[in-house]
């Protein structure tokens, strides 16, 4: 079992004490969408992926999403996830999360059970630096596992997912022998930002490489909604 997978099962029993946390949900906050390019070959090769998505997995382009939430149906909570491309899902190939943190346990369990994605816990440190720096690092029972940091600037436009392409409107989760096939629902305000440093350091992410950033967006104003998924037998 890969070090993704078992983080995610050994874990499962750990959240059952804490409340069902039904969707639909709708959530506020910030955050930051980094648009990379990927090989699916590599990552493919890369045990953090789940089995899942890895042996089905096509990748031209990948998503890094860090979200600040500052409301929730399951409280505050920040969010690191991982969108490497496109599975294979019942009649139909999805984007998919295939790795993802927060920093709250709630919304590990809810976020499992409510769309089958993979929340792990983790520590979040966020820091401004200098000139506007934004920094954050990610930690695992104190082992680092991520290092971000960015700069934004200029005119901020308004972003809707009425503008995302529709293929890429509905993601589908593989979890624990069920589908889970789900269409969020997001808008806010955008501008452009500088990625400085982009780091896998641990197993809750694969290696990614700066290199392959096209573009990223620092979101604000962020209002997302989380509908009731469709859950089949996988």
């Amino acid at each position: 079992m890969n070090p993704v997978e078992s983080i995610a099962e050994g874990a499962t029993d750990e959240f059952a004490h804490f409340e069902d946390v039904p969707a639909p949900w709708t959530l506020h906050g910030k955050g930051l969408i980094v648009v990379m390019r990927s090989k699916a070959e590599k990552l493919r090769a890369d045990l953090r992926i789940p089995s899942t998505i890895r042996d089905t997995l096509e990748a031209p382009l990948s998503v890094l999403m860090f979200v600040d939430y500052t409301h929730s149906n399951a409280g505050p909570y920040k969010e690191l996830l991982y969108i490497p491309g496109t599975a294979q899902f019942t009649g139909k190939r999805r984007p998919t999360i295939s790795n993802i943190v927060v920093s709250s346990a709630s919304s590990v369990k809810n976020g499992r059970i409510n769309w089958g994605i993979p929340k792990n816990l983790c520590d979040f440190d966020v820091t401004q630096g200098p000139e506007g720096l934004q920094e954050i690092s990610l930690h695992q029972n104190d082992l680092p596992q991520f290092e971000l940091a960015y700069t934004s600037g200029g005119l901020q436009f308004p972003i809707h997912t009425s503008l995302v392409p529709g293929f890429m409107k509905t993601l589908g989760q593989h979890w624990q022998g069920k589908e889970f096939v789900y269409s969020p629902s997001a808008k806010g305000k955008a501008r452009f930002a500088k990625i400085h440093l982009l780091n896998s350091l641990g197993d809750a992410f694969p290696d990614l490489d700066i290199a392959d950033v096209v573009t990223a967006l620092e979101i604000t104003g962020f209002e997302m909604t989380f509908p009731v998924a469709q859950i089949t037998p996988a």
